[in-house]
């Protein structure tokens, strides 16, 4: 998140502190019982409006329910992935961690629950770093499975630009990680906190980035590689341009099995609050050259379950459905939250459906 967005944000919250907490409640529970080695904390179930429970769609998206994670030391978290099973998720912080959890399923598939959480510092090249800059984490990929080895982790960072590949196993990137060649002019040309925010490995194993950007830009840099393999230098990397809607920034990417993506983007006023667009990009737009403009699926904003959503996520439901986890980044601040939300990719409703009315 840039300097600008949040300033404006701690502004926000400051001037809607009454409004905010009574959003997202001031009751904190005591924390529950876990496992040696986890992370004492709790997982609250939210709902899609608190006004109206019986809603559970908002445009193409259909609500499988919410948690708001709670636990010492978790929180900033900007990239996300879950377990093609759905039962663990791994994410990344822009303070230079990682958490890790299982999560719980009911059987009719909706998220009930999160736990053994645990939070550690992520290495970057030269150990734990000492500075922000070294451990700005934005986004997280995971790499395939090569005849039965693990493929380890991509992880993008902002301020000091570069993507580093972790070995790592279930537990998240881990150990010593090797610098991944970034886009051209992204390391010396990005702004200092608006660098790859969304990083995402396709359908057909190409990787696509997305540069978050300086401000009152509608037209974002992007790349994707020329193919299914990890760049080897900056000229792998092939440009593109993202279009965003109007004062919004794309946070994060996800895959979907047709070969196109999800790209989340994120928006905050001081007479809006927080608002969060899901647009989906068909996989020809996904090509050297081309100016993408994506469909927007859903819009997240008051009175919905809204937040600081900077992560997204996907993987296949069990009757062969696109399901969608998003996950919002809270600044550690006491009056957002780490909410961790689940939805069934559906057909496009109106926009009047999608802003919750």
């Amino acid at each position: 998140m840039t300097t600008r967005t949040k300033t404006l944000s701690a502004l926000l919250l400051l001037a809607l502190s009454g409004g905010c907490a009574a959003l997202v409640g001031t009751d904190r529970p005591n924390a529950a019982a876990s496992p040696e080695g986890a992370t004492p904390g709790a997982a609250i179930p939210v709902m899609l409006d608190r006004e109206r429970p019986g809603v559970d769609r908002v445009g193409g998206l259909r609500f499988l329910g919410a948690l708001d994670l709670r636990a010492e030391g978790l929180g900033g978290l900007s990239g996300l992935w879950v377990a093609p099973e759905g039962d663990r998720f791994v994410a990344v912080a822009d303070t230079g961690l990682v958490a890790t959890g299982r999560l719980d399923h009911d059987p009719a598939g909706r998220l009930t629950g999160a736990r053994d959480l645990r939070v550690r510092p992520l290495a970057v090249e030269e150990g734990i770093p000492g500075r922000k800059r070294r451990s700005d984490a934005e986004e997280l990929a995971r790499l395939p499975d090569d005849e039965g080895h693990d493929g380890g982790w991509l992880v993008a960072f902002e301020r000091d630009h570069r993507i580093l590949r972790y070995p790592a196993g279930e537990g998240g990137p881990d150990g010593t990680p090797v610098p991944v060649p970034v886009p051209p002019d992204v390391a010396e040309g990005s702004p200092p906190n608006s660098g790859l925010e969304s990083l995402t490995r396709l359908s057909d194993g190409r990787f696509l980035t997305i540069e978050e950007g300086a401000d009152g830009l509608q037209d974002r840099r992007a790349w994707v590689t020329r193919t299914a393999a990890l760049p080897e230098s900056r000229e792998d990397w092939r440009p593109l341009a993202y279009r965003t809607a109007p004062r919004y920034r794309p946070t994060g990417v996800a895959p979907l099995p047709d070969g196109g993506a999800l790209v989340l983007e994120r928006r905050v006023s001081l007479l809006g609050g927080w608002s969060s667009r899901v647009v989906r990009v068909a996989a020809a737009d996904l090509r050297e050259g081309a100016a993408v403009e994506g469909r927007e699926l859903a819009r997240l904003e008051s009175p919905l379950l809204n937040d600081n959503f900077e992560a997204i996520a996907t993987r296949r439901g069990p009757a062969g459905e696109v399901l969608v986890y998003l996950l919002s980044d809270d600044n550690f601040n006491a009056l957002q939250r780490t909410y961790l939300a689940l939805f069934a990719l559906g057909e496009e409703a109106p926009r009047a459906v999608s802003a919750g009315r």
